[in-house]
């Protein structure tokens, strides 16, 4: 049981992390009250301690998850 819930901790925050570098935006854009357009671009460091943080809030749920189904599947038997 150990070693499912440290491999699903551990891939499911590479797979998080690499989808978040992929999908998630450096650049926000803000209309302000004449209806100019700016954009907002987040610094590296910032965007990454960002997708690290949300890799590691999602690697923390999907290994509750698991934890949870492999509980629930054992009281079963």
């Amino acid at each position: 049981m150990e070693k499912i819930l440290v491999k699903t901790g551990i891939y499911s925050f590479i797979v998080f992390f690499f989808l978040l570098v992929i999908f998630m935006k450096r650049e926000e854009s803000t209309t302000d009250f004449w209806g100019m357009t700016s954009f907002v671009v987040t610094p590296y460091p910032d965007f990454f301690f960002h997708i690290f943080r949300y890799s590691i809030i999602t690697s923390i749920i999907a290994v509750i998850l698991v934890c949870a189904y492999l509980l629930s599947n054992k009281k079963k038997e």
